[in-house]
């Protein structure tokens, strides 16, 4: 329970200087292939912002890899954001990825989706931000396709490919586009090698096998109040205090004095 002072108004705070939506979390099922007749084996995590599969999670696995080996050399921000250039720059020599159109096949919602023959690397989107601020779907721009404008919080994930880490670079600084491929409830990613997987930015080695990601609920974020109409914060706030004082972390005084306050400042 929090206090009628402190924990109040700082809550209160909280909830008046920024608006309220969802966001929706899903669930990601790993299932690697058996090759000695036992159970294929699965593990679970959960996504939030972005999967990746091919070049990306390639570029984002060696630089982690070599930050365990050797921690004192990642001593500022700067010097991170060198290393991980060097990681980007060494893959487009290497292309160790260029394979990935007939090693990784794309499920969505049950159908079979072309992957381009130049494409290194798979995202599959929640949010409109990757990479620190690149929209990779692109709503404010016309497109000569049928897909629909991208959300957080509609149940639905977009794929798009991208050609690998030189396309990666040239994606950050606005000189190119990601290839939009589909829109999805359940996505399934197949694979008949080992590929980089990162899942929020945490890299790892897929073995052969399946990604499978299903929505998983939904999750309350704050965002500034400028980027939701009033109406619609104030019904998620109350929805907010409703659940809090349904955990016993407000009472129902409380939550009545939280939106009184809340109409007087969205007012």
């Amino acid at each position: 329970m929090i206090d009628a002072h402190g924990g109040l108004s700082m809550l209160l705070h909280d909830i008046c200087n920024a608006a309220v939506t969802m966001l929706d979390r899903w669930k990601v099922n790993i299932r690697e292939e058996s090759t000695d007749g036992e159970p294929n084996k699965v593990q679970s995590k959960f996504m939030m912002n972005y999967l990746g599969i091919g070049c990306d999670a390639k570029v984002a696995y060696e630089f982690h890899m070599t930050r365990e080996i050797n921690p004192e050399k990642f001593c500022s921000q700067f010097v991170n954001k060198l290393r991980y250039a060097k990681e980007g720059a060494r893959d487009i020599m290497d292309r160790t990825c260029a394979d990935l159109p007939w090693q990784v096949w794309l499920e969505v919602d049950g159908k079979d989706i072309d992957i381009p023959k130049d494409s290194e690397g798979l995202i599959v989107l929640n949010i409109g931000s990757y990479m620190g601020g690149v929209d990779l779907w692109q709503n404010d721009f016309e497109h000569d396709d049928d897909f629909s404008l991208q959300s957080m919080h509609d149940k639905v994930l977009e794929v798009v490919c991208v050609c690998g880490a030189w396309h990666l670079g040239k994606l950050q600084v606005g000189l190119s586009h990601a290839r939009r491929l589909a829109q999805g409830k359940v996505i399934r990613i197949h694979a008949s090698s080992p590929f980089p997987v990162q899942i929020d930015g945490e890299p790892f080695i897929q073995q052969p096998g399946c990604l499978e990601i299903t929505h998983h609920g939904q999750v309350f974020m704050l965002r500034r109040p400028s980027e939701e109409p009033r109406g619609h914060a104030a019904a998620i706030m109350t929805e907010v205090l409703l659940d809090a004082e349904s955990k016993g972390i407000i009472n129902a005084s409380q939550k009545i004095t939280l939106l009184q306050q809340i109409a007087l400042n969205l007012s």
